[in-house]
């Protein structure tokens, strides 16, 4: 295994048993550049690949900040409906961009089997839309669609802040998420209501991005994508 990376011990809050997730070490996770989407790319090791931890025994995928965090009663469902059929197989170790891949696909699995909010499946899509922008393939837009699904979802049922996400990102995202999928006029309108609300002016990088990003779904929209 490179040096960047290490394993770390942890218990499967499914199966009970102990199990080795690969991580990266933070003094090599140096960032060379940002998408507009907050897609970010590494000079070198790239910690997303090792985002998501699965338990090689039982099957059980989450992204590492939210493995421990699971009910006894998504639990029950999770080995009644992915352990039975599960073969046994380690994710642990140095990941290329297809593993990681099957990592977060068998996350995005998971979360199907669980009383799952809309913003978990937000944030799975829109990683997994990520590894195949870094691929160059085209699967990227069919994911961005699913994660601008989800973030829509989130707007308009859960109430803010969810979790780490806050109103104006989310709608940030939103209007992202509908520009890079080619509804530059449902973007211009999202990005918009970004920089006219005095609230969200409060976050004065969100408004500088969005701001940005209005004046390329405009120019967009005006060559025809």
């Amino acid at each position: 295994m490179i040096d960047s990376l290490y394993n770390k011990s942890v218990v499967c809050p499914v199966c009970q048993k102990k199990i080795e997730v690969t991580r990266v070490k933070a003094k090599d996770c140096i960032v060379s550049s940002r998408d507009t989407d907050f897609c970010v790319y590494y000079e070198g090791v790239n910690p997303i690949f090792y985002d998501v931890w699965v338990c090689g025994n039982c099957g059980y995928a989450a992204q590492g900040e939210k493995f421990e965090e699971i009910s006894d009663r998504d639990a029950k469902a999770i080995k009644e409906n992915i352990t039975r059929h599960w073969k046994p197989r380690s994710f642990t170790g140095e990941r290329d961009i297809d593993k990681a891949l099957e990592a977060f696909k068998l996350a995005l699995y998971n979360l199907t089997k669980m009383d799952a909010k809309p913003i978990e499946y937000a944030k799975v899509c829109l990683r997994i839309a990520w590894l195949y922008r870094m691929k160059k393939d085209e699967r990227e837009t069919e994911f961005l669609r699913h994660a601008l699904r989800y973030y829509c979802e989130t707007f308009e049922n859960e109430r803010f802040p969810v979790g780490k996400l806050d109103q104006y990102t989310c709608m940030y995202m939103i209007g992202e998420l509908e520009r890079r999928v080619g509804n530059y006029n449902d973007a211009i309108v999202w990005f918009n209501k970004i920089i006219s609300s005095p609230e969200a002016r409060k976050n004065k990088l969100l408004v500088e991005n969005a701001r940005e990003v209005y004046y390329l779904a405009k120019e967009q929209m005006e060559n025809g994508g």
